[in-house]
């Protein structure tokens, strides 16, 4: 276990590093190089995410852990279709369209019914969200 943690932890100066690009707007070296850290880098990413407080670095992460194309991130995005703000939900959608799976799709259906307490993001929520699943379904009929 100890040496799974310092895994972890290997990633975590590479990740403030890069992030700390991000926010004196080297953007897309950021996003690139982040990727290029592998899928190794998800767990401390997932950690970032969940530990950031600014919306637009947390819609910029999850791109980034979606991006890396695993199902394992499934339930990060399913969590993140929660989100109070519609760039984050929004990535989350994008992000479990992309990867679409049976997974995937009971992520998308799992969030039908949330209300926002403005009912105009309500509504604008259920057309993408609605969006996203037709999306999924005819992909998982096309395979």
């Amino acid at each position: 276990m100890r040496g799974c943690e310092n895994a972890l932890m290997a990633f975590a100066p590479q990740i403030a590093y890069y992030l700390d690009r991000y926010r004196r707007g080297d953007v897309a070296d950021a996003y690139h190089s982040l990727l290029e850290l592998g899928d190794e880098a998800l767990p401390e990413l997932s950690t970032e995410f969940r530990a950031a407080t600014d919306n637009q670095l947390r819609e910029f992460l999850l791109g980034v852990i979606w991006q890396h194309r695993q199902q394992s991130v499934i339930p990060l995005l399913a969590e993140a279709l929660l989100d109070s703000d519609p760039r984050v939900w929004r990535e989350a959608i994008d992000g479990l369209v992309a990867l679409a799976s049976p997974a995937s799709l009971e992520a998308l259906r799992a969030a039908r019914g949330r209300q926002i307490p403005k009912q105009h993001d309500t509504e604008e929520f259920s057309r993408w969200l609605e969006e996203a699943i037709e999306q999924v379904e005819t992909e998982s009929q096309t395979e």
